[in-house]
């Protein structure tokens, strides 16, 4: 009995082990897979976890296709969506999140860049279509004009969403489009430029992008056409805005364009900017930079050479806010030979912290009514021309700290200076006289002319002070022993000759205390016979030279007209002069 009562409970035990419960076992359901074959003219919702194949045109006509989070959409070669291309109100509403973002890929097992076309939104899609959290992927096989996201005459918003792998362009941008929203965003191993837009929609481009092109010239295309907000910014993005063709920055009521500090202007072939260029129109440009964070002008291309783009132009509508603080030009000038990398026109503006490097033409250039609020701590280098050109009148706007790395310095073009009292400050380099320049205006005009400073004259050119009747006119221009101003020519050293330039001469209208001091006067006295490198005539016992040095003049070192003239002449030292040191007639 024992024995068999043992048996019976190890059998029991056998059999207990035998029923414990097995493992669940976890069971994957395979996402709904499915193809569209219909147009979507009603209010339609795509659903999470399933998979929707286009093959062919998807039109979105009168009505909203929503897709829910983490829907994964394919498409077969060469298809497509369309919204709005034939009736209003259409929309797309694809809002994924960061863990269950909505996928729009290729079809193919084997996906390459273009093989599905992209996303058309015309000019009948709704401005609540938004794209959030979706990843693109292999896209942008239409035509070389598009890309994987194309806005048509409408207003959309796109966050946190990612363009990869595609072909031509990332986002095309028509110039009746922009963003509501656009933030967060990454596009990259795109083959043509992230994106195409144009300068009204360019500010819509908003924070927290990461783009990534494939070289240096291909970055966000801005193309020709006018800026005409009243004020917007363009942000940093970490790429070049590509300027390709003409961009304007006017409007009638006056607009103002702000560029982000540490933001790249770059420009294709014979591109440019002009600012209040049409008649009646007002433009301000503010590019703030910081000593950190330079706002760069440049070229486009990849290997770059002076005179890849044009020029910056302010025109007459240009507002006098205008200003470039801690900016670099560079590779500019080749509007045309008679233009810098920016240019001035009948307008005022400020540059401070800036450079200049690398123009095929001059540095800066401006028109005879255009001058400087400020110009500080500029630096030029690699000018193939002078670094600025500037008319008389206002080169006294040139103000200090400035750094001049070129034989060719301040071009100063013909003109009459009518300031009631300024003074043209010490540089690093000479201005240049081309051309007559007269110092006189109805109510008198003081020109100084600062210790150190050189001013050479090219072939032919001369000073007039107090020329025209009832003109009054005073040349202040006061060295020092150890800081002497020169008068000199403009030809390159080692080809100067006597007479290479005219004459300093004081006519009738010449103002007392005008005095030539501690100057030396150089290779002048070629405007005749009769005359030196400095004239003294009529009302010329207002005029003292003393302390000076003449040499190498053509004819005479000081002509006088006796007969109403009666200088004060002290301490001064002529040598190598042709004809009389001083010549009295």
């Amino acid at each position: 009995m024992k024995r068999i009562t043992i048996i019976l409970f190890a059998t029991l035990l056998v059999f207990a082990s035998c029923k414990k419960e097995a493992e669940p076992i976890d069971v994957i359901t395979p996402p709904t897979v499915n193809t569209v074959t219909e147009n979507i003219t009603t209010n339609t919702t795509w659903t999470t976890g399933s998979v929707y194949i286009v093959d062919g045109i998807l039109s979105i006509n009168g009505a909203t296709l929503t897709i829910q989070p983490g829907t994964t959409i394919k498409f077969k070669q060469g298809s497509y969506i369309n919204v709005g291309n034939s009736a209003t109100g259409s929309a797309i509403i694809a809002n994924g999140t960061a863990v269950a973002p909505i996928i729009f890929t290729s079809y193919s097992t084997t996906p390459t860049a273009g093989d599905w076309n992209g996303i058309f939104f015309e000019d009948g899609t709704a401005s609540t279509t938004s794209l959030f959290f979706c990843n693109f992927l292999y896209s942008g096989g239409y035509s070389s004009s598009y890309g994987t996201i194309n806005l048509d005459g409408c207003n959309i918003s796109m966050d946190n969403c990612t363009i990869t792998n595609g072909e031509n362009f990332g986002i095309t941008v028509s110039n009746d489009s922009e963003f509501i929203s656009f933030t967060n965003n990454g596009i990259s191993n795109i083959q043509n430029h992230l994106i195409k837009l144009y300068p009204n929609s360019a500010h819509t481009i908003g924070a927290g992008n990461v783009f990534v092109p494939t070289n240096s010239s291909l970055g966000i295309m801005v193309n020709g056409g006018t800026y005409d907000k009243a004020e917007e910014t363009w942000l940093n993005q970490g790429v070049s805005y590509v300027i390709n063709g003409i961009v304007n920055v006017q409007s009638n009521a006056g607009s103002i364009l702000n560029i982000q500090a540490g933001t790249t202007v770059a420009f294709t072939s014979d591109s440019y900017m002009k600012v209040g260029n049409s008649s009646g129109t007002y433009g301000t440009i503010k590019a703030i930079g910081t000593d950190v964070a330079r706002i760069i002008f440049t070229s486009s291309a990849v290997s770059k050479t002076a005179g890849d783009w044009g020029c910056i132009f302010l025109e007459d509508g240009t507002s006098a806010s205008t200003k470039f603080d801690y900016c670099t030009f560079e590779y500019g000038g080749g509007y045309n030979s008679s233009y810098g990398m920016v240019n001035l026109s009948d307008c005022s503006a400020a540059f401070t912290n800036c450079s200049f490097t690398n123009s095929l033409t001059y540095g800066i250039t401006l028109g005879s009514g255009a001058w400087f609020t400020e110009f500080n701590n500029i630096s030029f280098a690699s000018c193939t021309n002078h670094l600025v050109k500037i008319y008389a009148n206002y080169a006294h706007t040139i103000g200090t700290g400035n750094t001049y790395n070129s034989s060719l310095g301040i071009l100063v073009s013909a003109d009459t200076y009518e300031q009631i009292s300024e003074t043209w400050k010490k540089q690093t380099c000479a201005y240049y006289i081309d051309g007559i320049v007269k110092v006189q205006s109805n109510s008198g005009s003081i020109l100084t002319i600062e210790a150190g400073t050189k001013v050479y004259f090219t072939q032919n050119s001369y000073i007039k002070v107090g020329d025209a009747a009832g003109t009054y006119g005073k040349l202040v221009a006061q060295g020092t022993p150890s800081d002497r101003i020169i008068f000199s020519t403009a030809a390159p050293v080692g080809s100067a000759s006597a007479g290479d330039w005219g004459c300093i001469f004081f006519e009738s209208g010449t103002s007392a205390g005008t005095i030539i001091d501690n100057c030396d006067l150089s290779y002048g006295g070629g405007y005749n016979s009769s005359y030196g490198m400095i004239d003294i005539n009529n009302n010329g016992n207002n005029v003292t030279i003393s302390n000076c040095n003449l040499s190498y003049s053509q004819h005479h070192g000081i002509s006088i007209d006796v007969s109403s003239a009666s200088p004060t002449l002290t301490n001064n030292v002529f040598s190598n002069i042709a004809g009389d040191d001083i010549h009295n007639y």
